[in-house]
C-alpha cells in the first residue's frame, strides 16, 4: 500500500522548493535511510485556465504518485538501487508566481487547502517540522500556497547561468490533453517554451483528462504515467482518484494501526497516516464539489464523481475519527495539545461546499478587468477547412469564464475608465477592455461566458454569453456559430439584469472596435465551456457539419 510520505502543507513546500529540498524528505520519517537516487522529476501541469480543478489535480496526483521505486534495470551494489520518482505540481500560470500573488488570483484554492488542513492540525504531525508544534492556519495555509507555478519555474530558469542551453522537462498532464501551437508552429507551454532563449525540450509521459481526446497525447506514452482520456466525467480530479486507486497508489483500505512502524507508537503512526490522506481528500473533494455544484448538477455528474466522492468521504470521516483519538491521546499526556480542532458535528459537505464556493465567487472583487477576463481562460488556434470556403485561413480564438453576470462586469469595465480616460460609457468601455484584452494575446475572436446565480430569495441559475470578434476573417465562422448555437444552446439576444445589447456589425469593419459583436442570454444552462468550446472552434473550422 501507498502511504502519504507528508502531510499536505510539507509536500507542497518541499515541491515547491525543488530542486534545492533534499530527495530524503519527501520519505515516511520512519522508514530507515535507503542509498537511492533522485530521477528527473515530472511536472503534473494543469490547463492555462489554472482553475481549481487543474491545480487540486496536479496536487493530488503528483502527491500520491511521488514514490521510491526500484531502479530499471535493478543493479545490486550493497543491495538493489532505489530511485526516487518524484512529481512536482506545476501551476500553468506564467506570469503569475506562488504564494500572496496566486493566493489574491485564486482565493478559492487558498480557502480549499485551509478547510483541508485546518481541522485535522494534530500534535507531532510534522506540520511545522520537527517540533511538533502546528502552525497558525493562515501561515501554514499560505506557505501551502506558493505551489510552483510556471512563473516561477520560468524566473529560476532565466536566472540559471545555462539558460541558453535547453533543459529536458518531463510533463504530466491533467485537466487537458494537448500543448498549444505557439509563434512559429511548435507546440509548447505558452509563457514558458517562447520566453525562455533555449526552449525547453518536453516529454510528455501521460495524460488524465476529461475532454475530447484532441490526438496529441500518444498511445503508451514514456514514463509509466497514464493517458486517460474519458469525456462527460464532472470533474477530473475525479478520474485522477479513480487513476490512483487502480494503479495501487491510494489504497481503499485506511491504515491498520498493524501497518505502523514497530519502532514507533503505533497508535500515533497509523492516526497520522489517516489524517493524512483526509486532508488529501478534503482537497480533491473541492475541485469534484465546484466542478459538479455539490454533485447536484445532474447533467455533470458521472459514475466516476460519484465513485470518486463516496471514496473520499471514507477517507475523510476516517480521518475525523483518528484525530478525535489522537486528541484523546495527546490530551492524556499534554494538557496543551488542544489545537487539534475536530468539529463534533463531524463532516459536514455543504458547509464545505459554500465557503469555496463563496470564495469563488466573490474572487474578481479585488481583480482589475484584464485579470478578472485572464482568471479563467483558454485559448486555441484553428485553420478553416477547405469545405469553408476561404480554406487556410487562421484564426485564434479565446474563451473567458466568470462567476459574475455580464452587468457586473460592464459596470467594473466602466468603473475602471473612468480612471485611465475620459469615455466611460458602458458600451465604450466594455469595448475597449476586451479590445486591449484580445490584442495583448493576438486574438482575432474572443468569447466571454458567464455562470452565475440570481440574489435570493429566486437564486436561479443563468448562464451567458458574449461573442467578439475583431477581425473580418471571423465572420464566416462568427455566423456559422450563430446559425448553430441559437437552436444547440438555447440563445436569446440580451443580457440578465439589464437592457444593453451589442450594435450588429460596424458599418467600416475596420476590425479596431470589433466587426462582430454579439450578447445572448443562454437558455440551456447545462451547456457548459465543455460543450461551447468545440461548438465555437468547429463553426471556425468550418467542418463537422457546424
Amino acid at each position: 500500500m501507498s502511504k502519504p510520505r507528508l502531510d499536505l502543507l510539507r509536500f507542497l513546500k518541499q515541491a515547491q522548493a525543488y530542486p534545492t529540498a533534499s530527495s530524503s524528505s519527501y520519505l515516511p520519517s520512519s522508514q530507515p535511510p535507503l542509498s537511492f537516487s533522485s530521477a528527473s522529476p515530472i511536472y503534473v501541469l494543469g490547463n492555462p485556465s489554472a482553475d481549481l480543478d487543474s491545480i487540486i489535480s496536479a496536487i493530488i496526483y503528483s502527491y500520491f504518485a511521488t514514490r521510491v521505486v526500484s531502479s530499471t534495470p535493478p543493479v545490486r551494489e550493497k543491495g538493489e538501487n532505489k530511485v526516487l520518482r518524484e512529481y512536482i505540481p506545476l501551476i500553468n500560470l506564467p506570469d503569475v508566481h506562488g504564494g500572496k500573488e496566486l493566493a489574491r488570483l485564486r482565493p478559492e484554492f487558498i480557502t480549499a487547502l485551509r478547510l483541508a488542513v485546518d481541522s485535522h492540525a494534530v500534535r507531532g504531525d510534522g506540520i511545522s517540522g520537527e517540533t511538533g508544534a502546528p502552525q497558525s492556519a493562515d501561515e501554514g495555509v499560505l506557505e501551502g500556497s506558493a505551489v510552483l507555478t510556471i512563473a516561477d519555474l520560468k524566473a529560476a530558469r532565466l536566472a540559471s547561468a545555462q539558460k541558453q542551453h535547453p533543459v529536458d522537462m518531463n510533463v504530466m498532464m491533467v485537466d487537458w490533453n494537448a500543448l498549444p501551437k505557439l509563434s512559429g508552429g511548435a507546440r509548447g507551454i505558452q509563457g514558458f517554451s517562447d520566453s525562455l532563449p533555449a526552449a525547453p525540450k518536453l516529454s510528455i509521459t501521460g495524460c488524465i483528462d476529461h475532454r475530447e481526446d484532441e490526438s496529441f497525447v500518444p498511445q503508451g506514452s514514456e514514463g509509466g504515467d497514464p493517458r486517460r482520456i474519458q469525456a462527460g466525467v464532472g470533474s477530473c480530479t475525479s478520474l485522477v482518484v479513480r487513476e490512483l486507486r487502480e494503479r495501487g497508489l491510494w489504497s481503499d483500505r485506511n491504515h491498520d494501526h498493524d501497518e505502523a512502524s514497530e519502532s514507533a507508537d503505533t497508535d500515533t503512526d497509523a492516526d497520522i497516516s489517516i489524517i493524512n490522506e483526509a486532508q488529501a481528500a478534503k482537497l480533491a473533494m473541492a475541485a469534484i464539489l465546484i466542478d459538479t455544484a455539490n454533485m447536484t448538477a445532474k447533467s455533470k455528474v458521472s459514475p466516476v464523481d460519484s465513485a470518486a466522492v463516496a471514496f473520499l468521504e471514507a477517507k475523510i470521516r476516517a480521518g475525523v475519527d483518528a484525530a478525535r483519538s489522537s486528541r484523546t491521546t495527546s490530551t492524556a499526556t499534554n494538557n496543551d495539545s488542544g489545537d487539534a480542532h475536530v468539529d463534533a458535528s463531524g463532516w459536514d459537505r455543504q458547509s464545505f461546499y459554500d465557503a469555496i464556493a463563496l470564495a469563488k465567487e466573490n474572487s474578481v472583487n479585488n481583480l482589475t478587468v484584464s485579470e478578472t477576463l485572464g482568471r479563467d481562460y483558454k485559448e486555441w488556434t484553428e485553420t478553416e477547412s477547405s469545405t469553408a470556403g476561404s480554406s487556410g485561413t487562421v484564426v485564434k480564438l479565446g474563451i473567458c469564464s466568470m462567476v459574475k453576470p455580464l452587468s457586473w462586469l460592464m459596470e467594473k469595465c466602466t468603473r475602471e475608465s473612468k480612471t485611465t480616460s475620459g469615455d466611460a460609457t458602458t458600451n465604450k468601455a466594455l469595448s475597449t477592455h476586451l479590445t486591449v484584452f484580445a490584442s495583448e494575446r493576438n486574438l482575432d475572436l474572443v468569447a466571454v461566458m458567464t455562470a452565475f446565480r440570481d440574489p435570493v430569495p429566486n437564486g436561479e441559475f443563468r448562464r451567458e454569453l458574449l461573442l467578439y470578434a475583431l477581425s473580418r476573417k471571423c465572420l464566416a465562422g462568427a455566423d456559422r456559430f450563430e446559425r448553430v448555437a441559437v437552436g444547440k444552446l438555447g440563445l436569446e439576444e440580451g443580457i440578465y439584469g439589464g437592457d444593453f445589447s451589442f450594435a450588429a456589425e460596424d458599418a467600416d469593419g475596420d476590425g479596431e472596435e470589433g466587426c462582430y459583436r454579439r450578447v445572448w442570454r443562454q437558455g440551456d444552462v447545462a451547456k457548459s465551456r465543455k460543450q461551447v468550446a468545440p461548438l465555437l472552434r468547429g463553426a471556425v473550422r468550418g467542418d463537422g457539419g457546424v
